[in-house]
């Protein structure tokens, strides 16, 4: 006699309750999936495989069911315990059970919404902790709602913008005031520029305001302490021909601009390309903190060169170390447009050495950011792949660029890389409690994908699609394609 799986107790109660509101998905085509397989019903874990499900108390009456019940999928939690699941319950803008089918199935009450994922991903949204995506806006063939879309079509649900004037900051309060601020915004007022203008104490103005729920938050400041993205990044070698780049303030300047920030409450995030910049910002957070526990989070971006002796300090400070996606292999073999500095081979060691530094520096703190539109793509896809595989998609969308030997070493797992896309790049904004992981009480910001991550080859990882984003239970994404998954919450426009 077949057995009776799960799923199949799951909508024989919502048969039995005559709670089959929505139609049966269509299930999506070869076409749909391009190089990505369907998965089959043997990729979905059974039930007993699956870590005890974390929920709230069952509802005891009918208001208290969920609207949406995603069931028979793969739930990547981005929690230790449990870290899969099956089905995720949603009620208003919040997650109210994540388990197993039976367990979510309590969940689903005569009005509840219930989407069959068909053995496809669902995982929480991208957590970007460093971009200029409002600053894309600023351009004539861009707005506020352009760029939101083009970031939630590639499932970023949150958006540190790191670099705000006085004239950006009134376009982004006044979005949020008409309502119209889609993901959610951590916003970093800037001190000093990419060229290393001095923009004084202005953001005094506008103090740290992190309220609970809230889409917008103003996090900290941005300060720039070496080159890069103009001028060339602050180093401890020679360049050919160029000296030692350029450091924009002394270390008592730095210190001073750290301390006074820290005593109105602002989180510092401080650019540094170079090991000297690296070196700096790292006296600097030290100095502020004097001894104590790093809880204001002070930040430093980037870390793109690090000089050996430095490694050790990011535990000794508490650091939270912003890492890039994309690694630039382009640029490594031959692609010199992006970067303007070249390190000697006898220092290349030193180039992003992000592997190093997590395993030298166990229990730190480690964030994604793809600084977009320094690098051309937003798409964290993208930025997995070359995490992991060090290769990179070229500006034409095509070219593959391979890594150079000595990079290879550095590659990081997609375990480690999805964690500091999500979890971990919340903590770096202050939202770990309410975003980056999927579990009861934190805010329904979630993807669904074409593939599993954690099931494709590396080379594959590039070619995930995003079929829906929700951001606190609203649908804010849905592909053209793909919007039997999609429950009609009355979100954003289809792409």
């Amino acid at each position: 006699m077949k057995k009776t799986t799960i799923v199949d107790k799951a909508f024989l109660i919502i048969l039995a309750l005559s709670l089959a509101t929505c139609s049966s998905p269509v299930p999506p085509t070869e076409r749909d999936l391009g190089s990505i397989s369907t998965p089959t019903t043997e990729s979905v874990s059974p039930v007993e495989k699956v870590a005890s499900p974390t929920t709230e108390s069952p509802p005891q009456m009918e208001g208290e069911f969920a609207d949406v019940v995603f069931m028979n999928g793969v739930v990547l939690t981005m929690e230790l315990d449990p870290s899969q699941a099956q089905a995720i319950a949603i009620r208003g803008e919040q997650i109210s059970a994540v388990g197993n089918d039976e367990e979510v199935s309590q969940w689903i009450g005569p009005n509840t919404r219930v989407i069959d994922l068909q053995g496809y991903t669902l995982m929480p949204g991208f957590v970007d902790g460093h971009n200029h995506l409002f600053s894309q806006s600023q351009f004539p063939d861009q707005g506020m709602w352009d760029v939101q879309d083009l970031a939630l079509s590639f499932g970023v649900t949150t958006s540190a913008e790191a670099g705000v004037d006085a004239q950006l900051l009134d376009q982004i309060l006044k979005v949020d005031q008409d309502g119209e601020l889609r993901l959610r915004a951590s916003l970093y007022l800037l001190h000093a520029t990419s060229c290393g203008e001095d923009l004084g104490f202005w953001y005094q103005d506008h103090p740290p305001s992190r309220p609970e729920g809230a889409k917008l938050h103003i996090s900290g400041i941005k300060v720039f302490t070496d080159g890069g993205s103009c001028n060339r990044p602050a180093v401890s070698f020679e360049y050919v021909g160029e000296g030692h780049g350029d450091l924009y303030f002394s270390q008592e300047e730095l210190n001073q601009i750290v301390m006074d920030a820290q005593g109105r409450g602002y989180q510092v995030a401080i650019h540094a390309l170079g090991d000297r910049a690296v070196e700096q910002s790292q006296n600097a957070i030290e100095a502020a903190l004097d001894g104590s526990p790093n809880t204001p989070r002070h930040r430093i971006e980037h870390n793109a060169l690090v000089r050996p002796d430095l490694v050790s300090r990011y535990t000794e400070i508490g650091v939270v170390a912003m890492i890039f996606g994309k690694f630039p292999a382009c640029f490594f073999v031959g692609d010199t447009s992006k970067f303007k500095y070249l390190t000697p081979p006898e220092y290349i060691s030193w180039e992003w050495p992000y592997r190093t530094l997590i395993d030298e520096n166990p229990g730190l703190h480690f964030a994604w950011h793809s600084d977009y539109p320094v690098f051309s793509s937003i798409n964290p896809m993208e930025h997995l792949y070359g995490m992991v595989t060090r290769k990179e998609v070229s500006e034409d969308g095509v070219t593959i660029c391979e890594p150079l030997d000595w990079a290879i070493d550095d590659r990081l797992s997609v375990e480690e890389a999805l964690r500091f896309m999500t979890i971990e790049s919340a903590y770096s904004l202050f939202r770990e409690e309410e975003v980056g992981s999927l579990k009861p009480g934190k805010y329904a910001d979630m993807i669904v994908l074409s593939a599993n991550p954690l099931s494709v080859t590396p080379d594959s990882l590039k070619g995930i699609q995003v079929w829906m984003t929700m951001v606190s239970g609203r649908v804010e994404y849905c592909s053209s394609e793909q919007q039997w998954i999609c429950p009609p919450s009355g979100g954003g426009e289809e792409d």
